[in-house]
């Protein structure tokens, strides 16, 4: 009689995961500084002569394009989050294939002193249970692998998110100069060609702001849609969350 086969299968180790970047709520702070700055000086921007801006008025420069895009960034996914579930499916796995080794050592005397009908009917239920097992250790260190991926890439995005936000200098004068004083610039164009270099100058920076602002909150957006996008992918591949019926104590994963 041979032996119940056994999950051979190792459980991966963990891919190195940066995390490093602003903690969520700074990050949504850091954010909310720059659509206030932003949005509050885009309506100046508008009043100053088309022919004195770099940049033609469009779209990307009304305030609720920059609206939307600070409440994009409370959409994308934590990270820590995602690297959490990793470790979490990574130790599940663990788990299992311990847990399968043990079993299998603890009946191995069983197979050199019982033989007939139900030893053969218990050593193929044991043995199919071997299989399961080598097939959910490798279920979990593939879902893990996803994770770890979507928390690289997201925390990365994060990284992009808030220096662009950063990029907004909320503490600096636009253009260096206060808003009182930009107001009192406008209400001088028809009358002052001197307000034309100032006026310049601030559309220049206000716009120089803006573009580094919602480039990043661009590519963030698309970096955590996409991570999203492949741990859903993979979750539905692998009939939902693994954790959820192999795990002890387990959670399900983080929104994304």
């Amino acid at each position: 009689m041979t032996r119940p086969d056994r999950p051979l299968r190792l459980v991966p180790a963990a891919g190195p995961v940066d995390l490093a970047g602003p903690p969520r709520a700074a990050l949504l702070g850091a954010v909310d500084l720059a659509v206030g700055l932003l949005t509050a000086h885009l309506p100046r921007w508008s009043a100053v002569p088309p022919r004195w801006r770099g940049v033609p008025s469009g779209p990307d420069t009304d305030p609720e394009t920059v609206r939307r895009a600070g409440a994009e960034a409370r959409e994308l996914p934590d990270p820590a989050a995602l690297a959490a579930q990793a470790e979490a499916l990574r130790e599940a796995a663990t788990l299992v294939r311990r847990q399968h080794v043990e079993t299998a050592d603890d009946l191995g005397p069983l197979w050199d002193t019982w033989a007939g009908p139900s030893a053969d009917a218990v050593q193929k239920r044991v043995s199919a249970l071997a299989r399961s097992a080598h097939g959910l250790v490798g279920e979990l260190g593939d879902t893990a692998d996803v994770f770890e991926v979507a928390a690289a890439r997201v925390a990365a995005a994060v990284r992009d998110l808030a220096a662009g936000a950063a990029a907004v200098r909320p503490a600096d004068p636009v253009g260096g100069l206060p808003p009182a004083q930009v107001d009192a610039l406008l209400a001088a164009v028809r009358v002052d060609a001197g307000v034309e270099t100032p006026l310049r100058a601030y559309a220049a920076d206000l716009e120089e702001r803006l573009h580094r602002f919602l480039g990043a909150a661009s590519r963030s957006r698309a970096a955590g849609r996409e991570a999203g996008a492949r741990v859903r992918e993979r979750l539905a591949a692998g009939g939902g969350d693994p954790l959820r019926s192999s795990g002890p104590g387990a959670s399900g994963p983080p929104s994304v």
